[in-house]
Order: C-alpha cells, then sequence, then structure tokens
C-alpha cells in the first residue's frame, strides 16, 4: 500500500521523547518523497534545522544566501518531484526568498518556502502591534510576499499546525501550481506537536473542481473534422500534468504536428518528425511558420504569453486559424480569451484526455499535405547558425550549444538563466526522452543557472548541464561553494563572450553604440574564470572552437560525470541571436512589430 493511500502518521518518523511541530513538517514533507530541503542556517529556524538533522529521510543543502536556496528549491520541484522547500531564518534570511518567491510565482512552480519568525509573545502580527518591529530581527513575511504566493499563513499554535501545513501544500500543487509560504514563530517550531494522521483525499474531492468537458470534446470533434492544417501547441502544464507520453502518442497515430512553448520544451521529443520546434519572438523559425499557417491551433497547457504569440497579440488573434485554448487559470483566462475562438477553463490532464479521445477515430491520411509541408520546414528551418567571420579563440554559440545538444542523453536536465544563452539554449538544444529543461522563464534572471541546477541535480541523482553567461555567473557566484560542498554533478557552463552581449547589442541598435554597464570596457569588471574556479577548487576547463569543445566533452562525459566541472566556452562578443521577430519603423517613425512568421534575417537568407 502507497503512503499516501495508508495517511500520514505523523508519529511514525524519528525516534524521540516529543515530536515537535518542526518534527512534524519535515517528516510530512518527507512522506511525499521530497527528500531535500535548502537554507542557510539562523537562530530563528533552529528547530526546523534540528529536525532536519535527526530525521533519516531529508537532508539539509546548505546554500550561501537565501534567494539561492529559494530557486535550488524551484529547480528541485520542476525535476520530477512534488514540490521543492526551502527556509529562510528570521529577518533578512526571510526577506531574502523574496526573489525566489516571485520567480516560483511568475513560473507556476509549486515550493513550499518556510519563513523563520521571533516567538509569538513579540511578533507584531500575532500581538496585534502597529509597529514595523517589535521582536529583534522580526519582519511580517505575510504582508510582504501575500503578493506572490498563492497562500501565506503563520501557525499560531501547535494545535492547529498539522491542518495548516495539509492546506498550504494542497494549494501548492492543485489548479495552476506556486508558490505557498508558512512562517512559524520560534515557540511554535518547537512546541510539542498533537498526534495527527492524514487522510488521503476521495476521489470526488479531487475532481470537483473539473467543469464539464464535453463542450470542449465536441469544439474539438467539429474543429478537427473541418482542419486541413492542424496544429498543437504543448507548454510546461502538459509536463506538469503527467500526460505527455500518452499526448505524443496520440498525436504521432493521428499524425498530428505539434509545437512547444520554450518554457515546456521538454514536452517535445527531439528526433520526432512531428515536432517542429519552439514559436516566439526568438525562437525556431520552423515553429512560427506552422503557428501562422495553420488553420486549426489547439493549445494545451500555456498561457499563450507574449514571449510565445508575438509582440503584437492582434496579429496572432487574427492569423488564419481557429484557435481552441485550454487554461485552468481563470484569471489568465479571462485576460487573454478575446484571443482564441474557444476557451475551456478545464485542467491540461482533461485537455488532453478530450484531445486524446477526439483523435482516436481520426485517419492520418487526410492531413499527409500539411505534414509534407511542416517536414520540409522542420528540415529547412529547425536551425539556423548566424553568419559571422571566423575570429580566432572565439566560435559561434550555436555551434556551442548545438555540439552540447548532441550529448543530452547524458543529462537529466538542461537549465539556463538569462541573456543570449537564454535564448539560443531555447533555439538549439532538445532534451533527451524524459529529461527536464529548466530556464527562469518570466524574469530571465540573471544567475539563477547554477543554484536551478543545484536543484535538479539534487532531485535527480544525474548529471545535470547548466548553461549561463559570463555576466550572469558574477551574481551567484557564492553558489559554487555550495556544488564543491555537495559535489553534485553539474557540468557549468559559461559562455564568455565579455560581458553583457544582448544589452551591448541594445545600445548599438538603439544608442548610437553608446554603453554603459556592459563590459570591461565602461565599468564591468569580469573575472578570470579559470582563477575562480581554483579558488573553490573546482576542476576546470575551457573550449575556443567547436572542435576543441567537443574533445573536452568526450573527456568529460564518456567516463560519467560524478562531480561538478566549470566549463568556459568562449564565443563571439558581437553573437547576433537568430532568427528573431524584431520591431521596424514605419513611414511614420514609430516601432511596430513584425509577424512571428516574418522572421530576421529574411527567409532566403535564413538558412545559412
Amino acid at each position: 500500500m502507497r503512503g499516501d493511500e495508508a495517511g500520514f502518521n505523523a508519529h511514525e518518523g524519528p525516534v524521540m521523547s516529543v515530536m515537535t511541530v518542526a518534527d512534524l513538517l519535515i517528516a510530512r514533507i518527507a512522506h511525499d518523497g521530497v527528500d531535500t530541503v535548502f537554507s542557510v542556517t539562523g537562530g530563528g529556524i533552529m528547530f526546523l534545522v534540528d529536525a532536519i538533522a535527526r530525521s533519516p529521510d531529508v537532508r539539509l543543502i546548505s546554500t550561501h544566501h537565501e534567494e539561492f536556496a529559494g530557486v535550488a528549491a524551484d529547480g528541485y520541484a520542476r525535476s520530477g518531484k512534488p514540490y521543492g522547500v526551502a527556509i529562510g531564518t528570521t529577518g533578512p534570511g526571510a526577506a531574502h526568498l523574496f526573489t525566489a518567491v516571485a520567480a516560483a510565482w511568475q513560473d507556476s512552480s509549486p515550493v513550499l518556502f518556510i519563513a523563520g519568525q521571533v516567538k509569538s509573545a513579540d511578533a507584531s502580527t500575532i500581538q496585534g502591534l502597529p509597529l514595523r518591529q517589535n521582536g529583534t530581527f522580526e519582519f511580517d513575511t505575510t504582508r510582504a510576499f501575500a503578493p506572490i504566493c498563492k497562500h501565506v499563513v503563520v501557525l499560531r499554535s501547535a494545535e492547529t499546525a498539522a491542518k495548516e501545513i495539509e492546506t498550504a501544500l494542497r494549494i501548492a500543487q492543485e489548479g495552476r501550481p506556486g508558490p505557498v509560504l508558512i512562517e512559524i514563530p520560534l515557540d511554535v517550531q518547537g512546541a510539542a506537536a498533537p498526534a495527527h494522521r492524514r487522510s488521503p483525499p476521495s476521489a470526488s474531492a479531487t475532481r470537483s473542481t473539473e467543469a464539464d468537458a464535453a463542450p470542449a470534446r465536441a469544439a474539438l470533434d467539429a474543429a478537427l473534422g473541418d482542419a486541413k492544417r492542424p496544429l498543437v501547441l504543448m507548454g510546461i502544464g502538459v509536463v506538469r500534468a503527467g500526460i505527455r507520453g500518452e499526448l505524443l502518442k496520440a498525436l504521432e497515430a493521428a499524425g498530428l504536428p505539434y509545437i512547444c512553448t520554450q518554457f515546456g520544451r521538454e514536452a517535445g521529443r527531439r528526433d520526432d518528425p512531428l515536432y517542429l520546434g519552439s514559436p516566439g519572438i526568438k525562437s525556431n523559425r520552423s515553429a512560427n511558420l506552422a503557428l501562422m499557417n495553420c488553420d486549426l491551433l489547439i493549445a494545451i497547457g500555456t498561457s499563450l504569453h507574449q514571449q510565445v504569440i508575438g509582440w503584437d497579440a492582434a496579429q496572432f488573434a487574427d492569423s488564419p486559424s481557429r484557435k481552441i485554448w485550454f487554461e485552468c487559470d481563470p484569471d489568465t483566462l479571462a485576460a487573454r480569451r478575446a484571443l482564441v475562438d474557444d476557451a475551456f477553463g478545464l485542467s491540461a490532464q482533461t485537455a488532453a484526455d478530450a484531445l486524446i479521445a477526439a483523435l482516436s477515430g481520426a485517419e492520418s491520411a487526410r492531413w499527409n499535405e500539411w505534414r509534407t509541408i511542416c517536414a520540409e520546414w522542420r528540415e529547412k528551418y529547425l536551425l539556423h547558425y548566424p553568419a559571422h567571420a571566423e575570429v580566432p579563440g572565439r566560435m559561434c554559440l550555436y555551434r556551442a550549444i548545438s555540439t552540447l545538444d548532441a550529448r543530452a542523453d547524458r543529462f537529466s536536465a538542461a537549465v539556463t538563466d538569462a541573456g543570449i544563452v537564454w535564448y539560443a539554449l531555447a533555439q538549439h538544444y532538445f532534451p533527451a526522452d524524459g529529461a527536464h529543461y529548466i530556464s527562469s522563464g518570466s524574469f530571465g534572471a540573471m544567475g539563477m543557472a547554477l543554484p536551478l541546477a543545484i536543484g535538479a541535480a539534487a532531485a535527480t541523482h544525474r548529471p545535470v548541464l547548466a548553461v549561463t553567461g559570463d555576466g550572469s555567473a558574477m551574481m551567484c557566484v557564492s553558489e559554487l561553494a555550495t556544488l564543491k560542498a555537495q559535489s553534485l554533478p553539474v557540468l557549468y557552463v559559461i559562455n564568455n563572450n565579455d560581458g553583457y552581449v544582448s544589452i551591448r547589442s541594445t545600445h548599438d541598435r538603439y544608442f548610437e553604440g553608446r554603453k554603459l554597464g556592459t563590459d570591461g570596457s565602461n565599468g564591468v569588471f569580469i573575472p578570470d574564470y579559470a582563477s575562480l574556479a581554483a579558488t573553490f577548487e573546482l576542476p576546470y576547463r575551457s573550449a575556443r572552437s567547436p572542435a576543441e569543445l567537443d574533445r573536452v566533452l568526450d573527456e568529460l562525459l564518456l567516463p560519467g560525470l560524478s562531480g561538478p566541472i566549470v566549463l568556459e566556452v568562449f564565443t563571439y562578443v558581437d553573437q547576433a541571436v537568430e532568427p528573431l521577430v524584431a520591431s521596424r519603423r514605419n513611414a511614420a517613425g514609430q516601432f511596430v512589430s513584425a509577424s512571428l512568421a516574418d522572421m530576421d534575417p529574411p527567409i532566403e537568407a535564413a538558412h545559412v
């Protein structure tokens, strides 16, 4: 019998004279298969840290900044775990979690954030005091974090703690996932917890929020019956719902082409001839051509963000296709309802079930001509290498990414964060079947790749690829120490392009080449990463050409990656991101957005 079927007995944890609220919480997450917590230890969370120390099932990974503890927990959650857990001590420790919470909120990542607090007698909120601070290091996390959490709660007593924990964990994972925050005063952490057994939810309760899927099925049947050029768009919601394999099998049987959002890139199957890549502003041209030329678009597990459908939403809405969209979040559904013909407030699981049923009797031959066109687009435009004169000692970033992609089966996850690598990886890297693709999706935040990779490696216990820029790497340099301490199998690739190439490009394009705060010539010092790696006692390698990168990767990966490696690749300092949808000036001098199908460089010169 599985643990969740049997229910959770809080007193089946480690042997001790008294089980505290802290013990109950740690035993509860262990029950869900969460075996790692990320934190910087502190006095305001001392009972929680001690509970982890005594737990046989949960370990602590100590980061060097709470923000990166939160980001690592996010990476852990996105690597096949039900949720991640990060803890911040009272005051600045909890405040440091903020960026990680905001990222998890916008990326719909289920993370349990736990904030320590001063004892109840000193806490202004609990005592009803209109003060900024009463207790030493006190900080009111509930008001600060409420706008970016699905749920915030203060555990005010041991008697209600178990119920509040259950509620928070349920909310984090149901519907559109997201972060929750529990604040625990010091005295409550250490208080004796009453015996508690969690009853599993009933089947009827778990389905009570689903709307009737019959109208959706009818719409799919009618639309597929009329369609000559159907296309499916999948987002990360398909992966998180656990229905990727079933849906791909149905699409293959029906011969239906599909595309995946960049954030949901792991939904696709890299060698599938029906897969056309990812659409968007800076993306795979093959996917954009399919998106703007299909006559039926079925979107599941995606919020239809502007990075997917283009800067000008009206162009997407006016494209000549019937659009059927499934979105479980009512606010997102309402905000973008006008962009589509049919919108259904259903989960990705229910949507996939309806589509699979609708495709069960489809005649694949009906779409032969469309598949032929899509296959030609895939062949010509899935990959693109921007033209660039040879530069001694440096290489094309896209060649470097393709060299890494050729070894995708070596990694359980690929991770990236900001700038040019965010786009290039999402254009040229295709995760192996079952592997994860993790990026700082909504923020494109510099410095997140390494802590995301730490979380992913902790979750999968297998090698992880992390790709960042030489500017971004400085944002989280402290976590090289965490990588060393934990000896995690992370190939940490630092793209050396002399600072912030994306911003340099913006300055060149819009400000006549005036630059400030982009590289060593105007105020940004980038260190020697070989020396920095040595400081943290980490192995270091480098590559300045695709051939050298090939050799280095074979040396590192063929024996199997058992620990961390810093690999610096030197790429063009003026590397262009291509293809892309660029804004152009009209006759009136105003910037207007091009269509997703109208990418630069022009299609005649696209396949260089």
